[in-house]
């Protein structure tokens, strides 16, 4: 895939989902524990939120970076913006605003459900 096509995939991606982690593994299958901080926080609100692994997305991995202006993972991205990484979505957490957040964009907060996104498009979604 070319960069013009990842960097345009990445932009949906988050223009397409209220809530979207770029991670390392999965929700339930965390593969770093800063990814798995993150997610646990996410999960800790009941919001609905997508996620791409990264590590099964190697276009996605390289190029998120440059289009963040981020350069680690995991990457929370709410309302279509970055808002950091485990640290920082730990201290929205803490302080309450990650919950503000998700309900200015008027995020669903429901129990997960894992479907699988097209094989060629390497997105695992979380609704």
């Amino acid at each position: 895939m070319s960069s013009d096509k990842t960097l345009d995939k990445i932009q949906q991606q988050v223009t397409d989902n209220a809530v979207m982690i770029y991670m390392k593994g999965t929700p339930d299958a965390p593969e770093c524990g800063f990814s798995g901080k993150a997610v646990g926080y996410l999960k800790k609100t009941g919001v609905e939120f997508a996620y791409v692994n990264v590590l099964k997305s190697p276009f996605i991995y390289e190029y998120l970076p440059r289009f963040s202006q981020f350069p680690t993972f995991p990457q929370v991205f709410v309302g279509g913006e970055l808002i950091g990484g485990s640290d920082i979505v730990e201290e929205l957490y803490n302080n309450g605003e990650l919950q503000t957040m998700i309900a200015t964009f008027g995020v669903p907060t429901a129990p997960t459900t894992e479907s699988t996104a097209a094989p060629n498009d390497l997105i695992q979604l979380t609704l």
